[in-house]
């Protein structure tokens, strides 16, 4: 499984007092018309209960520039993730400045499958960074594409 190289995201929604997030690589984009996507998150994951309770949240791929803040969004307690890191609230859920795309969605189905959720979201609002390399996670490792 470490062979299939994915894109570095980070998925976030907003809690009752604050934004909330996790690392998540099981992203996909499931269809072009209408623009949906699909991210797996761990049943038991504290983002996961927000966005159900919500019913948007945003998937923030990373930048290779900005390839700390998948260890921070990973490892640290959940009150501290966002801590210093710049993002804007204008679209129903915290897009992180700097991502190479941040695409908000609003949830249509929660599949529970073995010990995860799939989420799936019709995309409704998308922002792309052109200039920037994607950060991606191969062979346990952090890496960007070659040009």
């Amino acid at each position: 499984m470490t062979r299939f190289a994915a894109s570095v995201t980070v998925v976030t929604a907003y809690d009752a007092e604050a934004p909330v997030g996790c690392t998540a690589t099981a992203v996909i984009s499931l269809t072009d018309q209408p623009p949906t996507m699909l991210v797996s998150l761990t049943s038991a994951s504290g983002t996961l209960r927000h966005i159900r309770a919500a019913g948007i949240f945003a998937v923030n791929v990373l930048p290779w520039r900005l390839r700390t803040l998948a260890d921070r969004f990973a490892r640290l307690p959940s009150g501290q993730r966002f801590d210093g890191v710049e993002h804007t609230a204008g679209f129903g859920a915290p897009l992180l400045s700097g991502a190479v795309a941040g695409l908000v969605c609003r949830v249509t189905h929660l599949i529970p499958l073995t010990d995860h959720t799939l989420v799936v979201g019709e995309v409704l609002h998308a922002r792309t960074e052109d200039h920037e390399d994607p950060l991606v996670h191969y062979a346990r490792r952090q890496t960007r594409p070659e040009a």
